[in-house]
C-alpha cells in the first residue's frame, strides 16, 4: 500500500521523540517474532466521524469523536494512523495532546502531561489526508458514464486500511460502535453500513448525509461510498436488500438483488441466526477493487464484474460468477461480521468458511449447476499451495499488518474451505449445521478463535473433530495416500472406525506419507506423522462406500464389490492418491464408468503426481485419452484446463506440434457435442465448457474453430445480437489471440469508443490472450495508462504474464517502481513474484530474488519463495518430463500406449 500525499498536506502537531519510549509496550512476543498489537489498557466503544471530502482536489478532512474505557492510568493513548496530518486532539474536551507519530508501526502516540486516570473519557481528533489512486483506503474511481466522466470515492479497509481513513484501533479484537456523517455534493448519493438518518442541505451544492449508528464491530468493516447511485431494493425475513449501482446500471443490478434476497433467507435458515442490521447494500465498484470483493457489514463492495449481470450481453459463467461472489460475501455477515477471527492468524475462520459455504449455497439454490463438482478446483488450488516448500498451517502467526495482507493466500481460502468441507462430510450435513447455529449463538458480536468452532461442532457430532481439525490446520503439509491391493485372505482391516470387519470382495493397503511438489524419485525426504485423514473407499462398479479415518501410518481397508477400487471416492479427503501401475492401469481402462467427482479426482491427481515424478507424467495423458466425449462437462472442462497448461510448458518446442496434433483430434469430438450453439438434450453445464473448449481448439490448431471464431466475430460487429453471449464471447478471444496488428488495433478502437466499464474490461482480458509477442508489450503499456479500469491493472498484468511470463516480468521490473505506478505495496507484494511465477526460465530465478532482496519487505518472502518453486517445477518438467509425453504420443500414433515407464 503506497500513497503519494499531496506536497500541501502538512503536520501541524508537535513530535517529541522521547515518547517513542512506549512504543514497545504495544507488542508481545510470540517465539522469535513480537505481535505488532495495541495494548488493551485503553479501549474504544464508539466512534463518531464527520469527514468532508474534497473529490476534486483529492484531500479530505475529518473529525473523531471516540469514546474510550480506560482500564489503567496512562501518560499516552497509542491508537493506528497512517498517511493521516494531525490538526489537533484533545481529551474530555480540554488537554491537548502532544501527538507522536511511528511511520513504520503505523500508528499515533498521544500524550497527555497529567496522564490519562482509569475510567471514561472522550477524545475529539480533527486532522486530514489525501485520497487515494489504488483500491485500498480511502481512493477515487474514475470511469466514463452516458453522461460523462465520473468518480465515485469509496473505501476498502481489510485487513488494515481503516487507519488511512481515520486514528482508530484498528485491530479485529477492537469492536466498537461507529456514526459516519460525511458532506456530500447534493446530487450524490452516500452509502455506508446503515441506513440514512438525516440528510441537511449545505451551501455549495452539498449536502451533510448522518447514518444510523452500527452495530459492535471490527474497524475493516466500516464502509462509505460516495457517487452517482443509484439504488435498487426488495424487503425480505423484515431487511431491505438493495442494490447500489451507478446511474443507468440498474437494470444489471437485478439478478444479484434476487439472489441476494433468495441467499439472505437460506442464510437466516442455515445459521440460526436472523441478519441483525435493517438493511443490506450490495455495492458495486466501477472498475476492481484490491481483493475483488469486501464484506463490509451491511454495506458490502464489489468488483463490478462480481455484481453487473447484462441478461443480453453476460454468459452463464458470468451468472455463476456473480451467485458465487455474492453468496460468498453475504455468508461473511454472519461468519467474519457477527462473529469475527480474534487476530489475523485466524483469517481462515473468514475466509476458508466463506469459500466453502458459497459452494453449499449454490448446491443447495442451484443445484442443476453442479457448483461441488467444479469446486474441486478449490481442492486443487489449496492443494498446489501446500505441497510447495512455502506453504504454512492454516491457523498461521501473524506478527503485523504487512503479514496480515500477505494471509490472503491459497492455504487461507482455498485449503482452508477443503478442510471445512471435509469435515462437514465427516459428521453429516445436519450435525455440521447444528454446532455451526450453536457457534453463532454464543460469540455473536463477540471475537473468535479456531477451537471455538471446532468445539461447537464435536459437541454437536459427538465425533473428535478436534484432533481432524488440529492435524490439518496447525500442520502445514498435504498427506500423500499409495494404494496397493492387497488379497483378500490376508491381513485385516485396521486404523479407521468403519473399515474393520467389512467382508467386501476387495482389501487394498493405504499408506501415508508427506505430498512434496518438489519430489524427485522416491519418497524418503517425505516422510511425516501420519494425519487423522477421513477417507471414503468404493469399488468402481459397486454402490457402497467403505468409510475410514485412516490415523496410522499404514492401513488395510476392504471395500464391496469388484476391483479397481477408488479411494477417496467423493474426492473429500484432503490428500492426494497414488495408485501403483497395475491399480493405476485397471483404473484407467474402466474410467469412464467412474463419477464424475471421481473422474476429476483421479485427474487432478494424476497432474500433480506426474509433474512431481511420483508417478509417469504420461497417466493423465492417459486417463484424457480414456474420457469419453460424453462425459460430464466440468470433467472435460479440468481436462481442457490441464491440457493448456502442458501446452505452456511446451511453447516454442519444436515437439509442440505433435502434442497440438493429439490434443485437437482429442477434443475434436467433444467440440461436435458441445458446438457453438446450445442444442436440445445438451447437458445443462455445456455452456461452461463452451467457451473454454472452442478456444482451446482454436489454440490447438483447429482451423474449423478459428474459421469459425473469425466469422462470428464479424457478424457480431453488424449485430451483436445475432450470437449468443458464449458464442460472442468465444470469438473475441479467438480472434484476439491471433491477432496481427489490424485486428489488435479493431479491437483496441472498440475498447477506447465504449462508455461501459464492464464492457472495456472484457475487451482487455481479451486481449491479455494475444499470442504475438510485440501486441502484447503494447497491451502492457496501455494496462498502465489511462484505458484500463479502475483498480483493473494487477490483474490484467497478471494475465498477460500467464501467455508471456518473461514479457511481463520484465515489463513489471522496468515500470512498478516508477513514481505514480497504479499498484499499491501490498499488491506488489504478491504480484511481482507471480508475474515471473508461469516462466520455465531459471533465469528468473536469482532475478526476482535479487528484486525482492532490493524492493520487497521480508513479509513478502513466502512469495518469492513460492514463486521460485513454480518456476523450478515449470523448468524441470519442460526439461525432462515433456519428453515422455513425446515419446507416449508417438508410440499411440502406432497404436502402442503399453506404459514404458514405472510409477
Amino acid at each position: 500500500m503506497t500513497e503519494s500525499w499531496l506536497p500541501t498536506a502538512r503536520r501541524s502537531f508537535a513530535v517529541v521523540s522521547a515518547l517513542l519510549v512506549l512504543m514497545p509496550a504495544a507488542g508481545h512476543a510470540v517465539g522469535a517474532k513480537v505481535i505488532e498489537r495495541l495494548p488493551t489498557s485503553v479501549v474504544p466503544l464508539n466512534y463518531d466521524l464527520r469527514l468532508t471530502p474534497d473529490a476534486e482536489h483529492l484531500t479530505f478532512s475529518g473529525e473523531v469523536q471516540i469514546d474510550v474505557q480506560v482500564a489503567t492510568a496512562v501518560s499516552a493513548v497509542l491508537l493506528n494512523a497512517k498517511g493521516l496530518m494531525f490538526d489537533e486532539a484533545t481529551i474530555d474536551g480540554g488537554a491537548k495532546a502532544v501527538v507522536t507519530l511511528d511511520g513504520k508501526l503505523e500508528r499515533a502516540s498521544l500524550g497527555f502531561a497529567g496522564g490519562v486516570s482509569p475510567g471514561a473519557h472522550v477524545l475529539n481528533i480533527r486532522y486530514h489526508g489525501a485520497i487515494a489512486r489504488s483500491t485500498l483506503g480511502f481512493f477515487a474511481m474514475d470511469y466514463q458514464s452516458a453522461a460523462g466522466e465520473r468518480r465515485t470515492l469509496a473505501t476498502n479497509f481489510e485487513p488494515a486500511s481503516e487507519r488511512l481513513l481515520m486514528p482508530s484501533w484498528d485491530e479485529p479484537s477492537f469492536k466498537a460502535t461507529f456514526r459516519v456523517t460525511v458532506d456530500a455534493p447534493a446530487d450524490r448519493m452516500a452509502v455506508s453500513n446503515m441506513p440514512v438518518e438525516s440528510e441537511t442541505p449545505l451551501p455549495n451544492g452539498l449536502k451533510r448525509v448522518r447514518f444510523m449508528p452500527t452495530p459492535k464491530m471490527s474497524t475493516y468493516l466500516l464502509f462509505l461510498a460516495v457517487g452517482d447511485f443509484e439504488r435498487i431494493t426488495d424487503t425480505i425475513d423484515g431487511v431491505q436488500v438493495g442494490v447500489v449501482v451507478a446511474h443507468g446500471d440498474a437494470d444489471r443490478g437485478r439478478y444479484a438483488l434476487e439472489q441476494a434476497t433468495r441467499l439472505m433467507h437460506y442464510y437466516n435458515e442455515y445459521f440460526g441466526v436472523h441478519y441483525p442490521l435493517p438493511k443490506l447494500d450490495l455495492v458495486a465498484a466501477p472498475g476492481q477493487i484490491e481483493g475483488g470483493s469486501m464484506e463490509n457489514w451491511g454495506a458490502i463492495f464489489y468488483s463490478q464484474k462480481h455484481i453487473l449481470f447484462d441478461s443480453k450481453n453476460s454468459t452463464d459463467d458470468d451468472r455463476r460468477l456473480v451467485f458465487l461472489v455474492v453468496s460468498h460475501e453475504m455468508s461473511h455477515q454472519w461468519f467474519g461480521d457477527l462473529v469475527t477471527m480474534s487476530w489475523w492468524d485466524n483469517l481462515w475462520l473468514n475466509e476458508g468458511f466463506a469459500r466453502w459455504m458459497q459452494t453449499k449455497a449454490a448446491d443447495d439454490l442451484n443445484p442443476e449447476w453442479e457448483t461441488g463438482l467444479r469446486a474441486s478446483s478449490i481442492v486443487e488450488q489449496g492443494m498446489r499451495a501446500d505441497a510447495k516448500p512455502s506453504t504454512h498451517p492454516v491457523e498461521q502467526p501473524v506478527a503485523s499488518a504487512a503479514e496480515a495482507e500477505l494471509a490472503f493466500d491459497e492455504i487461507t481460502y482455498d485449503k482452508g474451505a477443503s478442510v471445512i468441507g471435509m469435515l462437514e462430510s465427516y459428521v453429516g450435513a445436519d450435525r455440521f449445521r447444528e454446532g455451526v447455529r450453536a457457534y453463532m449463538h454464543e460469540h455473536a458480536f463477540g471475537n473468535t478463535v479456531s477451537a471455538d468452532l471446532w468445539r461447537a461442532l464435536q459437541a454437536a457430532a459427538g465425533k473428535n473433530v478436534l484432533g481432524i481439525a488440529d492435524d490439518f490446520t496447525r500442520r502445514a503439509g498435504l498427506p500423500l495416500v499409495s494404494v496397493e491391493a492387497v488379497p483378500a485372505q490376508s491381513g485385516s482391516a485396521s486404523g479407521g472406525s468403519g473399515a474393520g470387519g467389512m467382508a467386501g470382495a476387495g482389501r487394498v493397503q493405504l499408506t501415508q506419507s508427506r505430498f512434496l511438489e518438489a519430489h524427485r524419485n522416491g519418497i524418503a525426504d517425505s516422510a511425516s506423522p501420519p494425519w487423522r485423514l477421513p477417507l471414503a473407499v468404493k469399488s468402481l462398479t459397486g454402490d457402497s462406500v467403505a468409510t475410514t479415518l485412516l490415523a496410522v501410518e499404514s492401513a488395510a481397508v476392504a471395500f464391496d464389490g469388484p476391483a479397481p477400487a477408488v479411494v477417496n471416492t467423493g474426492h473429500k479427503g484432503y490428500a492426494r492418491v497414488r495408485y501403483t501401475p497395475s491399480l493405476f492401469s485397471d483404473l484407467s481402462a474402466h474410467l469412464a464408468t467412474a463419477s464424475p467427482v471421481d473422474q476429476v479426482g483421479v485427474l487432478q491427481d494424476a497432474w500433480a503426481l506426474g509433474q512431481s515424478e511420483y508417478a509417469p507424467i504420461t497417466n493423465v495423458i492417459q486417463l484424457i485419452d480414456a474420457l469419453p466425449p460424453d462425459a460430464n462437462p466440468i470433467v472435460w472442462l479440468r481436462a481442457v484446463r490441464i491440457l493448456q497448461a502442458i501446452d505452456h510448458l511446451y511453447d516454442g518446442l519444436p515437439t509442440q506440434a505433435a502434442f497440438h496434433d493429439w490434443a485437437r483430434v482429442r477434443l475434436a469430438p467433444v467440440g461436435a457435442r458441445v458446438g457453438w450453439d446450445a442444442a436440445p438434450g445438451q447437458a445443462p453445464n455445456a455452456t461452461e465448457l463452451r467457451m473454454p473448449l472452442l478456444i482451446a481448439l482454436a489454440r490447438f490448431g483447429d482451423r474449423a474453430a478459428s474459421e469459425e471464431g473469425a466469422k462470428r466475430y464479424a457478424a457480431i460487429q453488424s449485430d451483436p445480437a445475432s450470437q449468443p453471449p458464449e458464442a460472442r464471447r468465444a470469438a473475441r478471444e479467438i480472434v484476439a489471440r491471433q491477432a496481427d496488428a489490424e485486428a489488435f488495433n479493431r479491437l483496441v478502437a472498440q475498447l477506447r469508443s465504449t462508455r461501459d466499464p464492464l464492457e472495456k474490461q472484457d475487451i482487455f482480458e481479451a486481449l491479455t490472450d494475444v499470442a504475438d509477442q510485440a501486441l502484447a508489450a503494447r497491451l502492457l503499456e496501455m494496462i498502465i495508462g489511462p484505458d484500463a479500469p479502475a483498480g483493473s491493472m494487477p490483474d490484467l498484468l497478471l494475465s498477460v504474464a500467464e501467455e508471456h511470463p518473461d514479457l511481463a516480468w520484465k515489463f513489471g521490473v522496468a515500470h512498478v517502481d516508477v513514481p505514480g505506478f497504479p499498484m499499491d505495496r501490498s499488491t506488489r507484494m504478491t504480484v511481482m513474484p507471480l508475474l515471473c511465477a508461469p516462466s520455465a526460465d531459471l533465469r528468473r530465478v536469482p532475478e526476482l530474488k535479487a528484486y525482492a532482496a532490493q524492493h520487497l519487505p521480508a513479509a513478502a518472502g513466502r512469495s518469492v519463495e513460492s514463486a521460485v518453486a513454480q518456476i523450478k517445477l515449470n523448468a524441470h518438467v519442460r526439461r525432462v518430463q515433456l519428453a515422455q509425453i513425446d515419446a507416449w504420443l508417438k508410440r499411440s500414433s502406432t497404436g502402442d500406449r503399453t506404459p514404458h515407464e514405472g510409477s
